[in-house]
Formats: structure tokens, C-alpha cells, sequence
């Protein structure tokens, strides 16, 4: 049963390959926006709105709130017809597809294949990615932009800067996501006459920063799949982290000032416990706390990354596709071997416990002359414990 379980959750996911996206997927253009302002429009032709447009709560910065089943619309009035005019556009429980083939529950791998994707690997920063960037007519360009807070991504706007007389405007797309599905839809720059405007410097300015982002390379996505067996095994590669490199690992290497506390091993050698800002180290040494060698590293805050770029908080199905899985079967103690031979490194395990809720992921390599292990606990699904340790 967990088993069957597990393989539900990962057919759920789909990885975009770049050798999968096609050169026909593309860039979301203005009149795309306004062709679903119309499909909206005509599926709301007889309809009243869910809501007294007249009335305070109908109100809001972006104009006058009409609720339908389909999609709320933002007007500058509390008077609706054909031809009134739409600020923005709202889809948040709206059933089937909206656009492209997505909607609300879409996972955010088949939202990024359902258009270009330039930047497969979404280098940029830790907050941003460009996913695509490209010229259009008239001076214009269109674009496409991932917000995100690590491998999270929050947020993925597609749209396209045109010129409007003297100036330019923006129509966009902005696809909210929590836990990577769609949660909200959003259409803005509908409406001309309430359009924000920008002049040419402006504009250009914006182009320069989008191309800048699209250049930058200090962070990526992790790659992963919804197979695990054409991903590598768990390796020494992967125990340099967050700045850190694991098996050179020193006292004085270690981020912020961190308390010390020196402990008799009662073997001979010491231990040095190093608590830092969200992390703990332990390191063996001698009396004095010369030649320490690291032991353990364990990440106790969200905001720093392990390997592969695992946080705590990660939902147990995202980090099994960022590691090897062979797709074993389970033994009769409710664990799967990932891969490899147990007890000969490397090689990785996964073990369930249904009953508690709980999920552990085991994963060891050789490095150094020892072997490393990288161990990841999930509660309800939800990583609780990332451990890097020496066996």
C-alpha cells in the first residue's frame, strides 16, 4: 500500500527536460490575454455576479470586484456591460484549465512547459529566474520571470511590454504557487486607460535588468525527475552545501559565531560541539581541541540548504525526485532499497512508517577514506531533520 502510495504521488510529477520543450511553445502575448478576457466575458454573458458590486466589500484597489463562477473581474465601475472596460482578472477556484492547459492545482513543472523556457536550469539569483526573454514588434519585448525563495518558487509571471504612443505598458499573467501547484491566476494591464505607464528609458531599463538576471549564475535549480533512475547517485559532490564543504569542515570555517563546548569522548579523544545560527557541528579532537575532524551537521533552520539544496519544510515527494531511485520494491520491514548494495557505499534507503506518520531517506557515499550519510526525517510528509554525518 505505500508503496503504491509513493509511485501516486511521484506520476503526479513532471519534470521539463530541455530536449522536451519545443521551439513552437510561444511567449504569452498581449492579445492571448485579452482573447481569455473574452472567453471570461462570453462565459459570464447571462450570469449575475456572486457579489453586490455596490457594495464596501466589493471595493479594492484594483477597481470594483465582480465574483462569478469563472473568474472575478476588476472594473472601474459598479456598473458592468459588454463593453466595460477590465482592470485585472482573477481565477482562484475555478475548475478545469484556464490557460494553456493550466489551472489551479497545476503542478509548476507543467506550468514552465507549457511555454518557452530558455533558462531550463533557472540559473539566477536565490529570489529570481528568467525564464525567457525575447524582442517583439515595435520596440516591445516579452518576457517570462519565476519568483522564488530557493528551489520554492512562489510566483511566475509571463508577460509583454508594448508601446502605447509615447509610452509603454504591461499585460502579464502572474500564476501564484504554495507548495508547487497553482493557487491563483491573475491577469493584469487589460484595461488601457488604467494601465500603469512607462516611458522608453524605463522600458529599457527593464529589458537591461531582465537580460542581466538572465546572465546571472549564482544559484540553479536542483535537477530532478520523476523516475530518479536517470539521476546520479548521492556523492561527494553533493557534500559541498550552503558555502560549506562538509569534509574540509572546520571550527574556524563554520558561518557566525557559534557557542563551543568541549566534552570528554571516554575514548581518548574529545568532542567539539559547535551551536551556530540554525546549525549544529560536532567534531572529534584531541584534549585541547587541536586536529578536529567534523563528525556531524546538522541543519536546524528553513533558511539554509543542505545537499541538493533540501530544506527543512520540503515536502517529502520534491526531495525524493531530486536523488537516484531504481524503484525497488519494499520489504516486509517497510523499507526500500534506493539503490546499490546496503552496507556498501554508495547506496541509499528509504524507510515508512505509516502508522506514525513518518519517512526517513538515507543516502551514503564514500569521501575521504570514510563514508558520509545524509539523513532526511519527514513528518506528515513535511522534512523535519537533515543530518550530514560521518560513519
Amino acid at each position: 500500500m505505500m508503496k503504491k502510495w509513493l509511485c501516486l504521488i511521484l506520476a503526479l510529477l513532471l519534470v521539463p527536460a530541455a530536449s522536451a520543450l519545443s521551439e513552437e511553445v510561444l511567449p504569452v502575448t498581449a492579445a492571448e490575454l485579452r482573447a481569455l478576457l473574452s472567453a471570461v466575458r462570453e462565459s459570464i454573458r447571462d450570469a449575475a455576479p456572486l457579489n453586490d458590486p455596490t457594495s464596501e466589500e466589493a471595493q479594492s484597489e484594483d477597481g470594483v470586484r465582480f465574483r462569478y463562477p469563472t473568474a472575478t473581474l476588476f472594473l472601474p465601475s459598479a456598473e458592468y456591460t459588454e463593453d466595460s472596460p477590465v482592470n485585472s482578472l482573477l481565477f482562484s477556484d475555478s475548475e478545469g484549465f484556464v490557460l494553456r492547459s493550466t489551472g489551479i492545482d497545476t503542478q509548476w513543472m507543467d506550468l514552465l512547459s507549457a511555454y518557452p523556457l530558455d533558462n531550463p536550469e533557472l540559473r539566477g539569483t536565490r529570489t529570481q529566474a528568467v525564464l525567457y526573454l525575447r524582442k517583439s514588434g515595435a520596440d516591445g519585448f516579452l518576457f517570462g520571470l519565476a519568483l522564488r525563495d530557493g528551489q520554492r518558487i512562489s510566483a511566475v509571471e509571463y508577460g509583454e511590454v508594448l508601446p502605447d504612443g509615447e509610452n509603454y505598458r504591461t499585460v502579464s499573467v502572474t500564476c501564484s504557487l504554495q507548495d508547487g501547484l497553482i493557487t491563483a491566476i491573475r491577469v493584469d494591464g487589460l484595461n488601457p486607460d488604467a494601465a500603469p505607464r512607462m516611458d522608453a528609458a524605463s522600458a529599457a531599463e527593464m529589458y537591461d535588468e531582465l537580460e542581466k538576471l538572465l546572465n546571472t549564475d549564482e544559484y540553479r535549480a536542483v535537477r530532478a525527475s520523476r523516475t530518479g533512475t536517470d539521476l546520479t547517485v548521492f556523492g561527494p559532490e553533493d557534500l559541498t552545501f550552503s558555502g560549506l564543504s562538509y569534509t574540509g569542515l572546520t571550527p574556524d570555517a563554520l558561518p557566525g559565531d557559534p557557542e563551543s563546548e568541549l566534552m570528554d569522548n571516554e575514548d581518548g579523544t574529545w568532542l567539539l560541539r559547535c551551536d551556530g545560527d540554525g546549525y549544529e557541528a560536532v567534531f572529534r579532537c584531541q584534549e585541547n581541541g587541536e586536529n578536529p575532524e567534523i563528525l556531524s551537521f546538522t541543519i536546524l533552520d528553513d533558511q539554509l540548504e543542505g545537499p541538493r539544496c533540501v530544506r527543512l519544510g520540503d515536502l517529502f515527494s520534491d526531495d525524493y525526485c531530486r536523488f537516484r531511485s531504481e524503484n525497488n520494491d519494499l520489504s516486509e520491514q517497510m523499507t526500500e532499497l534506493l539503490y546499490g548494495q546496503e552496507g556498501v557505499a554508495p547506496w541509499g534507503q528509504a524507510v515508512f512508517d505509516a502508522a506514525a506518520g513518518e519517512t526517513s531517506l538515507r543516502y551514503i557515499t564514500p569521501a575521504d577514506g570514510a563514508e558520509v550519510e545524509l539523513l532526511l526525517r519527514y513528518e506528515l510528509n513535511r522534512l523535519t531533520e537533515i543530518m550530514i554525518r560521518t560513519r
